[in-house]
């Protein structure tokens, strides 16, 4: 399995619009299809979350809509700007949790002392951004509190 770390709200919302949705709510952008997944931003609505409002329609909130095996578009998730960032981070420390799975199983099949100081740099990048990962969902937890 390969891991893929989600673009950046900054970044989806430099890429041109392949289809919009504006609806009295506001307007959603599909900024990013890729074969399973479609990338909304939402980039007219309220300004922060309202009870009236549907949660889609905040502005720079990102929606994800997933390819279902009938081959229609299902929503998946809606995140607002901080719990983008934190998605982001869960990806970055799978993909890291990966490489360090990788480097452990060759360094099992033939020992490298190269290969020692690259595991023991990928265990300090998994601690750093866990560290960091940790902190945010802190702060995306007490907003959403």
């Amino acid at each position: 399995m390969t891991t893929a770390i989600r673009p950046t709200l900054q970044s989806l919302r430099r890429l041109p619009t392949i289809h919009q949705v504006a609806e009295s709510w506001g307007k959603l952008e599909l900024k990013l299809e890729t074969p399973d997944t479609r990338y909304w931003v939402t980039t007219e609505g309220v300004p922060c979350k309202t009870s009236g409002a549907p949660i889609n329609y905040v502005v720079d909130y990102v929606t994800v809509e997933k390819l279902s095996d009938s081959g229609t578009w299902d929503l998946k998730a809606v995140y607002s700007p901080e719990a983008w960032k934190l998605s982001q981070g869960f990806d970055y420390c799978q993909m890291l949790h990966a490489e360090l799975a990788r480097l452990t199983q060759a360094q099992e099949e033939q020992f490298a002392w190269n290969r020692v100081r690259e595991i023991e740099r990928v265990q300090v990048e998994l601690e750093t951004a866990n560290r960091a990962v940790f902190e945010l969902s802190e702060r995306v937890r007490k907003r959403w509190g």
